[in-house]
């Protein structure tokens, strides 16, 4: 296992995904404008555009981390993946504990936390093999 390519991939992924909310949050704060000023038929456009920039925060990581890998690719994204998911669950438990009174929004909270882990190792899994094929292209060029 590469655990140089994990930390590294770990770092990526927490600067394009602070990097993708603020673009998110700037495509928010300028969508009223645009639907205002924009044609009818260019407004598919500016919806793709917020789901490329929401997808960011799982392809780019995922790809690093595989273009970092000698072996195993999608094994070190599926890694990747999950400690960062442990990562933004522990985050999602820890902003939403004051507001915890009962069992049963204790148990939609842990089940969040859970799906992130899986969400994003899966994601980052996908991902990370196109990452070790450009890597491997490129030496044997």
């Amino acid at each position: 296992m590469n655990i140089r390519a994990l930390i590294l991939g770990l770092l990526v992924a927490f600067l394009v995904s602070v990097i993708s909310q603020a673009l998110l949050h700037g495509q928010k704060a300028i969508a009223s404008d645009i639907a205002l000023y924009t044609p009818y038929f260019l407004s598919p456009l500016f919806s793709m555009l917020t789901q490329a920039t929401s997808m960011l925060a799982w392809a780019i990581p995922g790809f690093y981390v595989g273009y970092l890998s000698t072996k195993k690719p999608a094994q070190h994204g599926a890694i990747l993946g999950a400690a960062y998911g442990a990562l933004l669950g522990v985050a999602i438990l820890a902003m939403q504990a004051s507001e915890l009174a009962n069992t049963d929004s204790m148990l939609i909270v842990a089940t969040s936390a859970l799906t992130q882990i899986a969400k994003y190792s899966v994601l980052f899994a996908l991902a990370a093999p196109a990452g070790y094929l450009l890597a491997m292209h490129r030496a044997n060029l």
